[in-house]
């Protein structure tokens, strides 16, 4: 009995025992729990004073910042945004396509801009858009991808400003270029008029020539209509030709916008050749070309490029006019650099140009010439680097100078090239 007694106080302790370890376990659970409870609560209280400072900061930008999906719809927009796009309230855009305010002509454009951002890139683009308002203005818009916590792209976050004036300014730039290079084309014709009086006086001849033989001809007795048929036609040929240089001339000088168009740059040579070998021929000197025959057509504005090579060829006539040297040679060589870049150079059997200025030949108003403006070769640099090319000067050792400068093969041409190399190959 009393062993009984012992027995059950023992368990009746060892249970109050168990009870305490399990209550003060509890206990400490609670503990964690609202530790972990209030310690959640900070990071959520924190998360949401990140997002306030965040969505502070956005809706002070003084520039437009927005998030789209990948169909284009306007999640967000801040103030600067909407003030962008002319819009009264938030309403008028988030939730909508971007596209209702994105000119027509520059819808695939964002698109394919939109797609590249999630594919994971980050672009920097230019394109136009009509406001709310119907005013037209540029806009140029950094944009990158949005990922969650997976790494999956949900949104683009873009910043864009307004480049109009930017846009204007270029414009304005490019007009004033223009003129320049057509007064120089003016400047050039004048000092070229003899070589195409000469030109002109050439077919003229012939023509009075020819009708006067016809005359005489048909004066004589015995004459038959068919005698006159091979003058006639030497009549019309040579006719024909003194239109073309009269309409060449006339091309050559005319105010026009930049027509950027698949050409031959070696039929683009020869007619300039065409032009200027007569000079040439005057000041003791010869033109030789060398001409890839292979090359894919560059896209290009014929007037302009003719211009740049006129240029090149006049500067390398001139610099050899008071050489010494008794062979007095300008070659131009056309090649192909890569599979999508053409090379133009102009050589000449000069001088040179003095290394300390030839990092200078191609600043306005530079020249060496006593009577020169210095205008020609900045023009030249001006039209190539419109054209996305570039243009460098380089001066042998044993005298001589070389331009070179490269024009863009056109796309359609650059292809066919690369894969006619990759068959071959």
């Amino acid at each position: 009995m009393l062993f009984a007694l012992v027995a059950l106080g023992g368990g009746l302790a060892m249970a109050l025992i168990v009870s305490g370890v399990m209550f003060l376990r509890l206990h400490e659970a609670e503990l964690l729990i609202r530790n972990r409870d209030a310690e959640h609560q900070g990071v959520l209280d924190r998360l949401h004073e990140n997002e306030y400072r965040l969505r502070a900061i956005i809706e002070s930008e003084p520039e437009c910042v927005k998030l789209q999906t990948a169909d284009g719809t306007v999640l967000e927009i801040n103030p600067a945004g909407l003030k962008l796009l002319d819009a009264d309230r938030p309403e008028d855009i988030v939730g909508k396509k971007i596209y209702c305010v994105v000119a027509p002509e520059y819808i695939d454009f964002y698109r394919e801009n939109m797609r590249r951002v999630f594919c994971g890139e980050s672009v920097v683009y230019e394109f136009k858009v009509h406001t709310f308002k119907g005013r037209t203005a540029w806009m140029e818009s950094h944009a990158v991808p949005l990922r969650d916590a997976r790494g999956t792209i949900y949104a683009l976050l873009g910043i864009t400003r307004d480049i109009s004036e930017k846009k204007n300014a270029e414009e304005q730039a490019r007009r004033h270029q223009t003129e320049l290079a057509r007064v120089a084309r003016l400047s050039t014709m004048g000092e070229m008029a003899t070589g195409i009086a000469h030109e002109l006086n050439q077919p003229l001849t012939a023509i009075a020539n020819f009708a006067r033989g016809c005359i005489r001809r048909l004066h004589a007795d015995g004459m038959s209509p068919g005698e006159l048929i091979e003058p006639l036609e030497e009549v019309c040929e040579q006719a024909e030709r003194a239109g073309e240089i009269l309409r060449h001339v006339s091309d050559f000088v005319r105010k026009s916008e930049l027509q950027m168009k698949p050409l031959d740059i070696n039929q683009i040579v020869r007619t300039v050749v065409k032009f200027t070998e007569s000079e040439a021929r005057q000041q003791g000197s010869i033109v030789r070309l060398d001409l890839d025959s292979g090359l894919p057509q560059v896209q290009a504005d014929a007037i302009m490029i003719e211009q740049v090579i006129c240029n090149l060829v006049r500067n390398a006539v001139e610099a050899m006019a008071d050489s010494q040297w008794s062979r007095r040679q300008v070659t131009i060589l056309t090649r192909l650099v890569g599979d999508a870049v053409v090379e133009i150079e102009v050589g000449d059997t000069g001088p040179g140009i003095d290394g300390a200025i030839i990092d200078q030949v191609f600043d306005q108003f530079f020249t060496t010439k006593p009577e020169g403006v210095g205008m020609g070769l900045s023009i030249s640099r001006s039209i190539v680097e419109s054209h996305g090319g570039r243009i460098r000067a380089e001066s042998g050792r044993k005298g001589g100078a070389t331009f070179r400068f490269t024009l863009q093969a056109s796309e359609q041409q650059a292809n066919k090239h690369e894969r006619a190399n990759s068959i071959h190959s």
